[in-house]
């Protein structure tokens, strides 16, 4: 707490310093103040302007995208979850009906198991030969 005091003091003193320093030229006319009167017109050509004005729109667009579909995914779990509140009725009607009959079952949905038990059963023989592994290893560093 007292090292951010002490840089803020030295930083009112240098502030204070330079503007005495300043007033000093001033005052003794070691600086000569240049007023010039004219109009100042700004060298902004029309590409870089353009480029401007794309880069403002291009982010003018994004926020507005972000701000419609940050709205869209809180409306649509308030509605939700108003459904499920006050109208379980209605929430039953729009809920996924999952079916148990192995004949029922759609292609995509088969092939979604399948793949799922395959995956089980090539992690369950990674772990079994992992173990193998260690247990070889350990029977080594015993012998």
């Amino acid at each position: 707490m007292i090292i951010p005091i002490i840089i803020f003091l030295i930083a009112i003193i240098a502030a204070f310093g330079m503007l005495f320093y300043r007033a000093w030229e001033i005052r003794t006319s070691r600086f000569v103040v240049k007023e010039e009167h004219e109009n100042y017109l700004p060298k902004l050509s029309l590409k870089e302007a353009e480029k401007i004005a794309l880069y403002v729109i291009k982010h003018v667009i994004q926020s507005v995208v972000v701000f419609v579909v940050k709205s869209w995914f809180l409306f649509i779990t308030k509605t939700k979850i108003w459904i499920q509140n006050n109208s379980p009725k209605i929430h039953k009607f729009f809920q996924k009906k999952t079916c148990t009959d192995s004949r029922k079952i759609s292609f995509v949905e088969r092939a979604i198991i399948e793949s799922k038990i395959k995956i089980k059963k090539v992690k369950e023989k990674i772990k079994k030969e992992h173990e193998e592994i260690e247990e070889n290893n350990e029977v080594d560093k015993i012998l």
